[in-house]
């Protein structure tokens, strides 16, 4: 009678060691949000895991990362020197040794230091060329900014559309308004936005220009 009550107590206890040891080797993938990134600059964030059975085995199966960043399938460890900013949504596998397999959902987001945009893009009436650009700072630093629009015609000879100096904050955009009378001619609207950062000794600049020239032809 003990024997057989000691045979059932050691079946217990093995199944209880059992199901604790597969419930610790469970592999399970963590998905708290990844850090943001910012262009040009190194970046490093580990994809983590719980439970499984060595080794591991990341793989990228859906989506993109930004570009200039790397998956290492060995650690999950994303690296590298982002180019191009925007929001990446992608999906992670990770796979143990015992082919167990889970997925997971993240997302980085590139931040880029300084953009410009057309807010109205050049519009032409008679020879009055006008619009507005917009100028967003995207980083934790006041920017000592310059803006300065300028219409370049065929021959190479500058016209000025619009010139702003002015301090733009941490996460704000400042809209830049334009307008010049112009002689005839065809012209690409350049627009050049530099920011100092002074007790950093940084620079920042960003360009735009339009595509296609734009024919100012009053009188002809």
């Amino acid at each position: 009678m003990l024997r057989r009550v000691g045979l059932v107590l050691s079946a217990m206890l093995l199944s209880a060691v059992a199901s604790a040891q597969s419930r610790v080797s469970d592999l399970q993938i963590q998905t708290q949000p990844l850090p943001s990134a910012a262009i040009d600059k190194p970046y490093s964030a580990t994809i983590q895991v719980n439970g499984g059975t060595a080794p591991l085995q990341w793989k990228l199966t859906k989506g993109s990362l930004p570009p200039g960043i790397a998956l290492l399938s060995t650690s999950g460890i994303l690296s590298g020197t982002p180019t191009a900013p925007g929001e990446y949504n992608f999906t992670v596998s990770v796979t143990d040794a015992a082919t167990k397999s889970v997925n997971g959902n993240f997302v980085i987001k590139v931040e880029d230091y300084l953009t410009v945009n057309w807010k109205q893009p050049p519009a032409l009436k008679e020879n009055v060329l006008s619009g507005s650009v917009e100028v967003s700072n995207g980083s934790r630093d006041t920017y000592d900014q310059t803006v300065i629009i300028v219409a370049v015609n065929e021959f190479g000879k500058a016209f000025a559309l619009g010139y702003q100096k002015f301090n733009l904050v941490p996460q704000k955009t400042q809209i830049i308004p334009y307008s010049s009378l112009l002689p005839n001619g065809h012209y690409i609207v350049h627009v050049d936005a530099v920011a100092e950062i002074a007790a950093r000794h940084l620079i920042r600049r960003a360009r735009l220009q339009t595509q296609n020239p734009i024919t100012v032809n009053v009188n002809r």
